[in-house]
């Protein structure tokens, strides 16, 4: 009987093992590298650029095949319903003659190929800014993706280390409540400081639901950024103050001058470069071009009396030739769209100017704010220590009688500020960074 009891709970566990293991792996631990990694396989943004790079490529082998021969076929078939006549006079009596036959059949092959267009020569060189431009675009999508993940992962970290300041309050408040309870039973407080403490318990469990659902929420923006399925349960590894050690190791290697891979003003030069290009296109237009053309044909031709593709009059003809084509004057509308484009020329330079402007203050304010953060840090941590430390005097002092309710209270408020302020700083420092290296177009 014990052994068929020892088999059955064999089974039943054997049977349990496959729901384990799939509970298990529904939830993904996840780094900051490892959502990266996710995210740049996964993310409808990254798929969305790989597609435009691929698109561009079949647009630059499209442009690329005009160079090309071109090659048709043609048939054609027509029938005579009634054929063309004509009278002639013979020994002064008239004479009708009818022209063409029943039935025509035609079949034929020709080529043509351009040997110069320095129209089609400058518009393939746009097709190398075109590729480069894609790219660029795709490289500007990723940078932005990697910040925002950034900033989404040091979200849920904010959040997290929020929770934890707000559930050690919490067991704070329940365990002076506690206290509370004790004394005001023993007849030691009055009433009303007991009830004081109560709805404390009550705040601070308020606040703790708060925070988990802003944990929750933070961790499906970041689901959301990887292209994970919203049903995926996600465990975000670390803690802010982890990664608060590094703060001037990490800020010491960014070359804060470093603007010329920034993704905007890189996408800016190849806008102009496009420019001059088109600029070159138009010139081109003013030049002669030279083509080249073959054609092959089969004919055949014949009447319903006679017998079908036998006594039919076949023959072929073929040829070839060049064709030059001069432009002389059109209105005037290749020199106004030349002066258009000059123009533009103008136009984005003095937008790329103020684009520099823009990104060296975006360079110098995200300096600052990382500044500031890492001053704030420090000063924050400092004000958690010493708040952690009040608190505890704070309590013991109120256990024996020394201090009041009041002073309780404020001890503990003193410490949920400290410790949202130290996160808060981290946080803040770690995003200007996150920014900073947006700016100077580092992925």
């Amino acid at each position: 009987m014990h052994l068929k009891r020892k088999l059955v709970l064999t089974v039943a566990v054997i049977c349990l093992l496959p729901s384990m293991t799939l509970k298990s792996q529904d939830t993904l631990t996840v780094s900051l590298p490892k959502a990266l990694e996710i995210a740049m396989s996964k993310s409808p943004t990254i798929k969305v650029a790989n597609k435009e790079i691929a698109r561009i490529d079949y647009y630059k082998k499209e442009r690329l095949s005009a160079l090309f021969p071109t090659i048709s076929g043609s048939g054609s078939y027509s029938r005579t319903f009634s054929k063309s006549k004509s009278v002639i006079s013979m020994n002064n009596a008239p004479m009708i003659l009818e022209f063409g036959v029943d039935n025509t059949f035609s079949a034929g092959v020709s080529a043509s190929l351009p040997i110069i267009a320095p129209t089609l020569w400058a518009t393939l060189k746009m097709n190398e800014y075109d590729a480069q431009l894609a790219l660029e675009s795709a490289r500007s999508s990723q940078i932005s993706l990697i910040n925002q993940i950034k900033k989404a992962y040091y979200g849920i970290l904010l959040s997290q280390d929020s929770y934890d300041v707000f559930q050690r309050s919490y067991k704070n408040s329940f365990e002076n409540a506690n206290v509370i309870k004790n004394k005001y039973k023993q007849g030691t407080v009055s009433e009303y400081e007991w009830i004081r403490s109560d709805v404390q318990v009550k705040n601070a469990e308020s606040n703790l639901t708060s925070a988990e659902s802003a944990v929750r929420m933070s961790k499906l923006q970041l689901k959301l950024l990887m292209g994970l399925d919203m049903g995926v349960q996600i465990k975000v590894l670390g803690k802010l103050s982890d990664l608060e050690t590094e703060k001037y190791s990490e800020f010491m290697k960014v070359d804060t001058g470093a603007i010329d891979n920034n993704s905007d003003l890189i996408q800016f030069d190849l806008k102009s470069k496009q420019l001059d290009q088109s600029l070159k296109i138009q010139k081109s237009a003013w030049l002669p071009t030279l083509g080249a053309s073959i054609n092959y044909s089969y004919n055949s031709m014949g009447n319903d009396s006679q017998k079908m593709f036998n006594d039919y009059t076949n023959y072929a003809a073929s040829g070839a030739g060049l064709s030059l084509s001069v432009p002389i004057f059109q209105g005037g509308s290749k020199y106004f769209k030349y002066q258009q484009i000059k123009i533009q020329q103008d136009e984005l330079k003095i937008q790329r100017e103020n684009l520099k402007r823009s990104v060296d203050l975006q360079v110098l304010n995200s300096i600052d704010n990382i500044k500031k953060s890492i001053k704030k840090i420090e000063s924050n941590k400092d004000g958690l220590k010493q708040a952690e430390k009040a608190l505890s005097i704070s309590q013991k002092m109120y256990e024996v009688g020394v201090a009041t309710y009041l002073d309780l209270n404020n001890t503990e408020l003193a410490y949920i500020n400290s410790g949202l302020s130290y996160n808060q700083s981290i946080f803040d420092y770690l995003s200007a960074k996150a920014d900073l290296e947006k700016l100077l177009g580092k992925n």
